[in-house]
């Protein structure tokens, strides 16, 4: 094996064994960057559904009241608005979802599954808690979700949900008298869930890995490259224009011209010594030879 694939093989080894490093690292990073992406902006989603919510309140029912209009309007619900709304940002970011789900909803579609219900029974069990994030499987999917309880705190909404006979005519006439009664003051009757599956931060750290495990390997390559052609240029050149010399004078060729020494390097040291021992080796050939010579004269007979 030869000093070239000697090299190329210890570079190949480290390169690998670097980028498998920095590959497994990466990877974890990407893949908790994209996992608070993601729960960021299904933060932000639930801050949006909160928002909603205050704002129906404080703004949109008061302004019915001062306009005499005493009828049921279900867009004046903070659930049915933040629902709808969340819907409508749903059209545009399909993975993330929202809903509002209760034990004893007054809309069918805010019933709580199993997964739900076992969130808003740890709400209950632990009043002090006011936000759980966690994974589930939700519709066969395994999904991130960030869950907030709803609380009664405002008296005003037993106006709606405390008996069927307080109850908006208007409001039994659309929803019925089987759902959303009996709550009490201070009472969590369900929880806001915003929803996304697990794939989408697997998708974006894999997406982000692929690109920097690429940018990466090009890299090495062009290092790869770049240091083959300066060991080669730097080191195995001048070393085969040394063997080639040695190889010479060993032979008894003591004619070619001597090497040429650029730069101040190491290499350049030794192309020097190299030559300074060439011209040593020529000296003594030549003394070997002269003092020959002189033998061979001295041994010839005199007539």
């Amino acid at each position: 094996m030869n000093l070239a694939t000697k090299i190329n093989l210890v570079l190949g080894v480290t390169f690998v064994l670097a980028l498998a490093v920095v590959g497994v690292n990466s990877y974890l990073l990407t893949r908790d960057n994209a996992l608070q992406q993601v729960t960021d902006q299904a933060e932000l989603i639930m801050q949006q559904a909160l928002a909603v919510r205050s704002y129906t309140v404080n703004e949109v029912r008061p302004l019915l009241g001062q306009l005499g209009d005493a009828g049921f309007h279900p867009q004046t619900v903070p659930a049915y608005a933040a629902t709808q709304t969340a819907n409508l940002v749903a059209k545009e970011r399909p993975d993330f979802s929202y809903k509002e789900a209760v034990f004893n909803p007054t809309n069918p579609r805010d019933r709580a599954t199993a997964i739900e219900e076992r969130i808003i029974d740890r709400f209950i069990a632990d009043p002090d808690l006011t936000k759980l994030v966690g994974t589930e499987e939700i519709n066969g999917v395994e999904s991130l979700y960030i869950s907030y309880p709803i609380r009664i705190t405002n008296p005003g909404c037993l106006a709606c949900h405390s008996t069927p006979e307080k109850a908006p005519a208007a409001m039994r006439a659309i929803y019925g008298d089987d759902g959303g009664f009996g709550w009490r003051l201070n009472q969590i009757v369900g929880t806001q869930m915003v929803v996304v599956p697990y794939t989408l931060p697997a998708q974006l750290a894999q997406k982000t890995f692929i690109s920097f495990i690429l940018s990466l390997a090009i890299i090495f390559v062009i290092l790869f490259v770049a240091i083959n052609v300066t060991i080669r240029r730097l080191v195995l050149k001048p070393v085969r224009r040394i063997t080639r010399m040695a190889d010479e004078v060993s032979k008894g060729n003591l004619r070619d011209a001597e090497l040429k020494v650029s730069g101040k390097d190491e290499i350049a040291d030794m192309l020097t010594a190299f030559n300074r021992m060439r011209r040593s080796v020529i000296k003594i050939v030549q003394m070997m030879r002269r003092m020959q010579a002189e033998a061979k004269a001295k041994a010839r007979p005199k007539t």
